[in-house]
């Protein structure tokens, strides 16, 4: 098995290596993995210890549609020279640009380019389509909405937006809400990428908007066998982050182990154990 495997926000293949260096001896030489770093050089980021020495990277430079957009051919490139993967594993940031390759890939090619996943603890995913959710975004940067904009994201913005129980309603609150869990950890995000800019809703930069995939609005679902691992004492921004990607998966097809820890890669021999035999079998089920 040819597996591909992402690092984290802030940290890179050697490191990764690291991480995962006990599922690699339980998996046995059947399994082999080619890591990548990611293009973008960065600071360290939240979670990686302070002996590692760096350098430090990330996948994307930010997060609007047309710089996942770049961090997604970047990685469509390496998957074709390198490839192809039976596999991908990723963790925090990987994870999820694993999920967004998956699903462009499907919606532009109508296959998943992996036959199985496993992803750790993954983090908001973001599209690189800036049509997804276009007339939503646009609604809420109309004249009807200042006040919104206004108190987006500390304040109590949920009631400025549109009353009413209709689709149309119930979608806005959805998006603006989840985008206010993700922003809450906006310092953690313009500490490692300082040229991230979270000011759209005040300057009304409608391409900037990060276009946050979530199962409520979205019908799209990975379509392979996945391992969904998470961290128990994890963040609750990015828990929720975790249980928003896990509704883009196929639920029929998801094997779902929950370790103590929290916004990490599990090192404990029950949880490694687990996790091997869930990805043996995700591995199989892929191939049957």
């Amino acid at each position: 098995m040819k597996i591909l495997a992402l690092h984290g926000l802030g940290s890179s293949a050697s490191m990764l290596k690291e991480q995962i260096a006990p599922f690699i001896r339980d998996l046995g030489s059947s399994y082999q993995f080619t890591f990548l770093d990611g293009a973008v050089p960065c600071r360290r980021g939240p979670g990686v210890p302070h002996w590692a020495s760096g350098p430090f990277y990330s996948y994307a430079t930010g997060f609007s549609p047309p710089e996942v957009r770049d961090a997604l051919t970047r990685l469509d490139e390496f998957v074709k020279e390198k490839g192809p993967f039976d596999g991908v594993l990723g963790f925090s940031l990987g994870s999820a640009l694993a999920m967004a390759y998956m699903l462009d890939q499907q919606s532009r090619q109508s296959a998943c380019p992996f036959s199985f996943a496993v992803l750790f603890s993954p983090i908001f995913i973001a599209s690189p389509d800036s049509g997804y959710c276009k007339d939503l975004v646009n609604r809420m940067l109309d004249d009807d909405h200042v006040k919104f904009r206004e108190a987006f994201p500390d304040g109590d913005f949920v009631p400025l937006l549109d009353v009413g129980v209709d689709a149309s309603a119930a979608a806005k609150r959805t998006f603006a809400v989840y985008l206010q869990t993700v922003l809450s950890m906006h310092s953690m995000v313009g500490m490692v990428l300082p040229n991230t800019q979270l000011d759209f809703f005040d300057k009304g930069k409608i391409e900037a908007i990060p276009r946050l995939l979530h199962p409520l609005l979205s019908e799209d679902r990975i379509r392979i066998p996945t391992v969904f691992v998470t961290g128990e004492k994890d963040t609750p921004a990015i828990a929720e982050q975790s249980r928003v990607a896990k509704g883009l998966c196929t639920a029929s097809m998801v094997h779902v182990h929950t370790h103590g820890g929290g916004h990490d890669i599990p090192f404990k021999r029950s949880d490694v154990k687990v996790i091997v035999s869930s990805i043996e079998v995700a591995s199989e089920e892929a191939f049957a």
